[in-house]
């Protein structure tokens, strides 16, 4: 069958067109390593967020049927970082442990009731307003349900100085936010888990719900009334939280276990308001051995992988920030706040143990051998006794319980520090601040001497140093005598610039500019403004050569124009100045701008303007093909 031509342009020219595409749209994006997060899940079981700071999060949630939430394989980048940096190996409930001030009743909810499987509440929009819900299989009957929120939250205020003479640094912070909900009983319970932009991790359960209508007494002493009169008594009781948090620090194969502990000496300082203040101590012990704590006043403990080290050569830790004012240490389940163990398989419970290898072992059981500590689990618990309250009719408001892990040198400096704030590292006395521009001191000009001579005496000039050749005229304030040199008095001229090249002439609002300069004290720190209005781009390291690389973003709302792009060394005072052109919104500036990006949505937006210009094409073929078959029949007829 003979072809039609028209057709065969087409369906070339279509080809054409899908080649094109395809060519943007097929080419492989840059390979990245996998994490080792990354690694242990995928799908909508990975949670990897970057907060609005710029820093991020990965992990791998879970739900298991007994303890609900589960968190594996955290790991943290702060915002500067290249990769992120493995926290914890997991982190979960591992018991509820509720007794009665009256004796008669004492529940142990996470491993007798559940706190997942049948107990997990479908989460509604009343529960999850920021974020998404995130569904799972939780049991037979029900099958899959919304079962956990996932989302970003405002958390307040993130840092603030104000120094004399330099700009207020201030900000508003965010945290990843992951919860579910429970019911057990007349009470429900919300599994917090929150990621701080800063590294921080806030660990929470909160109880809501109903008090107990079959748990009253008459004995005032063991409950409150909450009824008119003194009547009606709901017993008091206590709810004490135990979290199983094993550590994986950089994936360390060594991770340590420090004791903090401040003393005071029994000496006193003479300065102060009191002219009385106690001189303290603070010494660190490795915990070698698995152990119990019940902590006293002025101590904390960490854990620390000594062979993960930060820009400051510290060692990489979190604390363990517990609060000790409820703690219900009254039997041998629950008579510590904080007890470290080696990771263990087949230790998930704080008490009443499920795994069969050891059924109804607790904590006490687990360290009764005193093995060497290795792989650290900390299993940490915090109580809160519920003296109840005429307020706490009904629903319940919810009232919390919770600890802190704590960054210790996990960052050299906060991990979302300003820029304008990288070169404060350390005892900073006596050195200038670069964001402070010094007050020039007008130097005095000198009175002229003059020499008995024929000639008339010049008038001397306001300028810097000069040397003065010849018959007594200097350049500058010098002035010379015969065919001597003479020194002006004048102020100093400050060194000429060094020039800056910049890796294109011309780039768009939004697109990346790299340049570089030399002439940089080797190692030093060299701040980088582009103006015409000042805009901080960043601080940068000369290398061994006093040569500085420097890549920043264009802004996006820098006008059409010539620029320039001020480096200044930081402890030479050294400067360089260049200037390149930002172009306007044009389609040559838009390729520029999506080639030096690079970001997925701007090669398909690339793609995209690929295909309208070849479907373009497309369209005046056939126009013109149609035209000429038009004429032929007309020729014909």
């Amino acid at each position: 069958m003979k072809r039609n031509p028209l057709r065969r342009l087409l369906g070339a020219g279509t080809a054409m067109a899908l080649l094109a595409g395809g060519l943007v749209l097929s080419a492989p994006a840059a390979a990245s390593a996998q994490t080792v997060t990354e690694a242990s899940c995928s799908g909508d079981s990975l949670v990897s967020k970057t907060l609005e700071s710029g820093s991020s999060w990965q992990m791998c949630w879970r739900l298991d049927t007994y303890r609900g939430l589960v968190l594996d394989k955290i790991a943290y980048q702060p915002r500067d970082d290249a990769a992120p940096i493995l926290v914890l190996d997991s982190i979960a409930l591992a018991q509820l442990n509720v007794p009665y001030d009256t004796g008669a009743t004492e529940y142990n909810d996470v491993t007798t009731y559940q706190v997942g499987g049948r107990r997990l509440q479908a989460i509604a929009a009343v529960d999850c307003p920021v974020g998404e819900v995130h569904s799972a299989w939780v049991d037979a009957t029900r099958g899959e349900i919304p079962a956990v929120c996932i989302g970003e939250e405002d958390s307040g205020l993130a840092y603030r100085s104000n120094i004399t003479n330099d700009a207020l640094y201030a900000a508003q912070g965010t945290d990843l936010v992951l919860h579910s909900v429970s019911r057990i009983g007349w009470y429900e319970y919300q599994t917090e888990y929150r990621f701080h932009d800063d590294g921080e991790i806030s660990v929470r359960l909160g109880a809501t719900g109903d008090l107990s209508p079959n748990d009253y007494v008459d004995v005032v002493n063991q409950g409150w009334p909450i009824a008119p009169g003194q009547e009606d008594f709901a017993v008091n009781h206590y709810h004490s939280a135990f979290w199983r948090v094993d550590f994986g620090l950089d994936s360390g194969a060594t991770q340590l276990v420090e004791k903090f502990a401040t003393t005071p000496t029994g000496e006193y300082g003479t300065t102060g308001d009191t002219g009385h203040t106690a001189i303290l101590e603070t010494q660190l012990t490795q915990i070698t051995n698995e152990t119990k704590t019940m902590g006293s006043n002025r101590e904390a403990y960490r854990v620390v992988n000594p062979e993960s080290i930060n820009a400051d050569g510290h060692a990489r830790s979190y604390e363990i920030i517990v609060p000790r004012d409820q703690a219900y240490n009254l039997n041998p389940e629950t008579d510590y706040d904080i007890a470290f163990t080696s990771a263990k398989s087949d230790e998930i419970h704080a008490s009443h143990n499920l795994i069969p290898s050891k059924a109804g072992q607790m904590v006490t059981d687990y360290i009764a051998d005193g093995e060497t500590l290795e792989d650290p689990v900390a299993w940490v618990n915090v109580g809160f006794h519920h003296i109840n309250r005429d307020e706490d009719q009904s629903p319940m408001p919810i009232h919390w319980q919770g600890f802190t892990l704590y960054p210790r040198d996990f960052a050299a400096q906060n991990p979302n520090i300003p820029e304008g704030r990288k070169w404060v590292n350390g005892d900073m006395r006596g050195v200038p601040n670069p964001n402070i521009t010094p007050t020039p001191t007008a130097s005095p000009t000198p009175t002229p001497t003059t020499e008995p001579t024929t000639e008339p005496t010049p008038t001397p000039t306001e300028s810097g140093n000069g040397n003065g050749n010849g018959n007594g005229n200097g350049n500058g304030n010098g002035n010379g005598n015969g065919n001597g040199n003479g020194n002006g008095n004048g102020g100093s001229t400050p060194p000429a610039a060094a020039p800056v090249t910049f890796g294109s002439a011309e780039v768009a609002p939004g697109a990346a500019q790299s340049a570089t300069a030399s002439g940089f004290t080797p190692g030093e720190t060299v701040s980088a403004v582009m103006h015409s209005d000042p805009v901080d781009v960043g601080t940068f390291v000369a290398d061994s050569e006093g040569v500085v690389s420097v890549q920043f973003v264009v802004p996006s709302d820098t006008p059409a124009g010539e620029h320039s792009l001020v480096l200044t060394g930081q402890t030479s005072s050294a400067v360089a100045q260049g200037s390149f052109t930002v172009a306007s919104a044009s389609p040559a500036a838009i390729f520029g701008a999506l080639a030096t990006t690079g970001t997925d949505a701007n090669n398909w937006a690339l793609s995209g303007l690929l295909l309208l210009v070849a479907g373009a094409g497309l369209a005046a073929t056939s126009w013109h093909l149609r035209r000429q078959q038009a004429a032929k029949g007309r020729a014909t007829a």
